[in-house]
C-alpha cells in the first residue's frame, strides 16, 4: 500500500505543475525554466497549477470505470460483452477496472492535496491572497466531487488531507460514512465560499459549481441511513439548489440534442465538467477516451475504430414511455434520440460530409458522447479513444431535479413549490408537463434526463440508503440482463421488441418478447456496493475492520 500510494502522490505532484489544455481554457504557464520550489510565483501560475484537476486527475476514472459503475450498473445499458458483471453485480475483489476505479478516485484527492499543500507552503508574495483562495477551492471543489462518488461505490473512506501524512502512515482506517459526508460538505462549503461568481476562463469553476455540488450533497445525506430523511438537510439542499437557479446566470438550453454536441462546450446549461484537451492528435492522460467504448459504429464517427456491443437495456427503453396530462401512456422521442439510436432516426449532425447518418440496425446503441467524426462535425478532434465532448460532473437541470426531490421531502407526492422545475425539464424534452409527482416520478425523470451520462447509480444508491426495501424490489425487477433480438419504432414512436429465433428462451412483456439471460442476478444489501480491491485489502488490513471516526482537527 505504501508503495501504491507513493506512486500515486509522486505523480500527483509533478502533474500539479503540467497545464494540459488549450488557449481557450487558461493562459499557458509562462516561458521559463520551473522547479517546484519557484514555480507558485504568480497568479497565473497558480491557475496553470489547478489546470490538472479538470482533465489528469479525472482519466482514470473517465476513460472506463465512470461508464460501468453509473450506467451499466444503474441498467441504462447493457451488453453480454462488455462488462455484464457491473451490470448484474458479480463483480468481485479481483475485478482489474474496479482497482482502476479506485485508483482514479484517489488520484483526484492526491493530486488536490499536493495542490493544496503546494499553494500554501510554496506560493510567492507575487501571488494574491484571492488567487490562492481561488485555487485551493477548486482542489477541495473536486477532492469532494471524487469522495461524493467514492462514497457511493464502497461506502467508508480512507480519507486524509496530506499526502506525506498518507505516505508516512499508509496503513490507515477506514472512516465512517458520516465523516465521509461532513469531510465532503467542508470541502464544497469551503469551495462555495471562496471560488468567483464568474469563472476566471472558461470551463473553470464557479461557487455556482460548488453549491450546485452542496445541494446534491444535502439531498443524498438528508436520507442516508434514515427512515424518514432528515429536513434539516432538506432545507439545506433547497437553499443551494435555489441560489444556484435564481442568481447563478444558468439556463436550459432550448435544444436537449445540443448537450452533447462538442461545439457547445462549457454552455450556459453546464456548471461543472472535465475539461478535455483539443487536439488534432491524440494526447493520452488529458483526452476524452470513452468515444470507442461508446460508438457501436465506426460510420458515426468517421471511420475511427470503436468496438462497443452496449445497447439501451430493455428495461431503460421502457423509461421512455410517459402517463401523458390526459391520463393515456406516451412515448417520448427527444431525449431517446439523443441517448440511443433507434431504427429510421437521422441525425444531421452525424456525419455532416456525408449528408448525415441514419440508424438502420435492429439494436438501440449509444448515441449519447457519440460526437460525429474528427472532420465538418468536431473540426479534427476526434480519434480512437479521443473525444473532444467535456464530462458533465453537474449541469443546471441536475439542480432543478434536485430542488424538486428535496420539496417532495418525505411527503407521499409534490402539486406546490417546485413542481415547476420538474416540469421545465419535462418542457424542454418535449413531453407533457404533470399536476403531481412522486418519488417514482422522479427516479423516472432523472434516468431519462442523465441515461449514459453515468450518475445513475449514484441517485439510485441514494434512494437505496433511504428506502433499502423499495429499492431493492426496483432493482431487481428492472430485467437486467435481458436482452432482445429486434427493437421495432412505431408510427406514434413506440417501441416493441420481437424474436425470431426459436432456438433461445424469451419472456413475454407488455413491450414484446424478451431473450431470458443466462442468469438473473438477486440484489441485496451484501452486494449493493462493490468490495474493496484485493489488492489494497491484502496491503491494508484495516479495510476489513470496523471504521472509526476521522480525528477534523488534525
Amino acid at each position: 500500500m505504501k508503495h501504491y500510494l507513493y506512486i500515486t502522490i509522486t505523480a500527483a505532484l509533478l502533474l500539479t505543475l503540467t497545464a494540459s489544455c488549450d488557449k481557450d481554457f487558461l493562459d499557458k504557464t509562462p516561458e521559463g525554466e520551473y522547479i517546484e520550489d519557484n514555480f507558485y510565483d504568480s497568479d497565473a501560475a497558480l491557475y496553470a497549477s489547478t489546470a490538472p484537476l479538470y482533465n489528469r486527475a479525472w482519466f482514470d476514472y473517465n476513460t472506463r470505470g465512470m461508464l460501468l459503475l453509473g450506467s451499466i450498473r444503474a441498467n441504462d445499458v447493457f451488453g453480454q460483452w462488455n462488462w455484464p458483471e457491473y451490470g448484474l453485480f458479480t463483480v468481485t475483489a479481483l475485478d482489474k477496472y474496479l482497482g482502476d476505479i479506485w485508483q482514479g478516485f484517489f488520484s483526484v484527492v492526491t493530486m488536490a492535496n499536493a495542490t493544496i499543500d503546494n499553494i500554501e507552503t510554496k506560493a510567492t508574495a507575487n501571488v494574491t491572497e484571492e488567487a490562492k483562495r481561488t485555487a485551493i477551492g477548486e482542489a477541495r471543489l473536486m477532492r469532494g466531487v471524487a469522495l461524493y462518488y467514492a462514497l457511493h461505490v464502497w461506502g467508508p473512506l480512507v480519507l486524509f488531507e496530506h499526502n506525506k501524512d498518507a505516505v508516512e502512515n499508509p496503513l490507515r482506517p477506514r472512516n465512517y460514512e458520516e465523516d465521509v459526508f461532513q469531510f465532503v460538505i467542508n470541502d464544497l462549503t469551503y469551495a462555495a465560499d471562496n471560488l468567483p461568481e464568474s469563472p476566471y476562463a472558461a470551463g473553470r469553476a464557479t461557487c455556482w459549481s460548488a453549491k450546485a455540488m452542496l445541494a446534491k450533497v444535502y439531498l443524498a445525506r438528508s436520507g442516508w441511513d434514515k427512515p424518514q430523511r432528515d429536513e434539516s438537510d432538506l432545507a439545506q439542499a433547497k437553499k443551494y439548489a435555489l441560489d444556484v437557479i435564481e442568481h447563478s446566470g444558468s439556463k436550459l438550453l432550448d435544444d436537449y440534442h445540443n448537450l452533447f454536441k462538442y461545439r457547445y462546450n462549457n454552455n450556459e446549461e453546464s456548471l461543472l465538467a472535465c475539461q478535455w484537451y483539443k487536439s488534432t492528435t491524440m494526447q493520452w492522460y488529458v483526452c476524452n477516451a470513452t468515444i470507442s467504448d461508446l460508438c457501436a459504429d465506426s460510420k458515426m464517427i468517421g471511420g475511427v475504430m470503436c468496438w462497443s456491443t452496449l445497447n439501451a437495456s430493455p428495461e431503460m427503453l421502457m423509461q421512455y414511455r410517459y402517463k401523458g396530462s390526459n391520463g393515456a401512456y406516451k412515448w417520448e422521442k427527444t431525449r431517446r434520440d439523443a441517448t440511443f439510436c433507434t431504427n429510421g432516426v437521422h441525425y444531421d449532425y452525424i456525419a455532416i460530409a456525408d449528408g448525415g447518418y441514419t440508424y438502420d440496425g435492429k439494436f438501440a446503441p449509444i448515441k449519447k458522447g457519440v460526437v460525429g467524426g474528427p472532420n465538418d462535425d468536431n473540426d479534427g478532434f476526434v480519434d480512437m479513444m479521443c473525444s473532444p465532448l467535456n464530462t458533465y460532473i453537474i449541469r443546471l437541470a441536475d439542480v432543478y431535479l434536485i430542488y424538486a426531490e428535496a420539496c417532495l421531502g418525505n411527503s407521499a407526492s409534490l402539486t406546490g413549490e417546485g413542481l415547476q422545475y420538474f416540469n421545465a425539464v419535462r418542457r424542454r424534452a418535449g413531453i407533457d408537463e404533470a399536476t403531481s409527482i412522486t418519488l417514482e416520478d422522479i427516479i423516472r425523470e432523472r434516468r431519462v434526463e442523465f441515461g449514459v451520462e453515468s450518475i445513475n447509480w449514484y441517485s439510485m444508491l441514494e434512494w437505496y440508503k433511504w428506502k433499502p426495501n423499495f429499492m431493492l424490489n426496483y432493482l431487481n425487477n428492472q430485467y437486467r440482463g435481458y436482452t432482445y433480438n429486434e427493437l421495432r419504432v412505431g408510427e406514434d414512436n413506440e417501441l416493441s421488441f420481437h424474436n425470431d429465433d426459436p432456438y433461445v428462451s424469451t419472456v413475454s412483456t407488455e413491450f414484446g418478447d424478451l431473450v431470458l439471460p443466462k442468469e438473473v442476478p438477486n440484489i441485496t444489501k451484501d452486494n449493493i456496493f462493490l468490495p474493496y480491491p484485493e489488492h489494497d485489502v491484502i496491503q491494508n488490513p484495516y479495510l476489513k475492520e470496523e471504521p472509526q471516526h476521522y480525528n477534523f482537527n488534525e
